[in-house]
């Protein structure tokens, strides 16, 4: 462990009353921000499950600890308290899989299961990470979720899933080294 530079203290902040923010507004604007997509899995009574997220980032590498935000009335946010769990990142080549966890199956979609002794993770995604649960933590309408990563792994073969302002998405294709080079001379 590194020796901290600050008094660790937890405290509760309560807004204070006031005008509520109008929340398509606040959704708008917040959607400006361009995240990653995430699918969080895990196994019920032999069946495996999984939630679309895109609130997910790291948050200690000493523990390694990430972070998922579920909403309250989320089913697997109870799962998620007390078993081990995936964070999976998808690339852009499974919009059908992050649409499936979001509620929204596709026809003839069939999610491809990777089974080990930690939790279920989806095959081709380009990272995983396999967490037990560490914390939770009050979020207003959300809790957040701390998991210890156990086992983690990547491909560098495909690019990342985005979702930005309401639409999903993907990076822009590469330019080779030599054309992008020439403007900067």
């Amino acid at each position: 462990m590194t020796d901290t530079l600050w008094e660790p203290k937890i405290r509760a902040q309560r807004p204070e009353a006031g005008p509520p923010a109008d929340p398509r507004r606040l959704r708008d604007a917040l959607g400006a921000f361009a995240t990653g997509v995430v699918v969080v899995t895990y196994r019920s009574e032999g069946t495996d499950y999984g939630v679309t997220v895109n609130s997910f980032t790291s948050v200690s590498m000493d523990p390694p600890l990430v972070l998922v935000s579920m909403q309250r009335t989320s089913r697997a946010l109870s799962y998620l308290l007390d078993r081990p769990f995936a964070v999976n990142v998808l690339g852009d080549d499974q919009l059908a899989t992050a649409l499936r966890f979001a509620g929204k199956p596709q026809d003839a979609h069939v999610v491809q299961w990777i089974d080990d002794d930690n939790a279920p993770r989806i095959s081709g995604s380009p990272a995983y990470f396999q967490c037990r649960p560490w914390a939770s933590y009050d979020g207003g309408d959300h809790v957040l979720v701390v998991g210890q990563v156990v086992s983690y792994g990547r491909r560098d073969d495909t690019r990342p899933l985005l979702f930005h302002r309401g639409k999903w998405g993907s990076l822009a294709e590469e330019q080779a080294d030599d054309a992008a080079g020439e403007g900067r001379r």
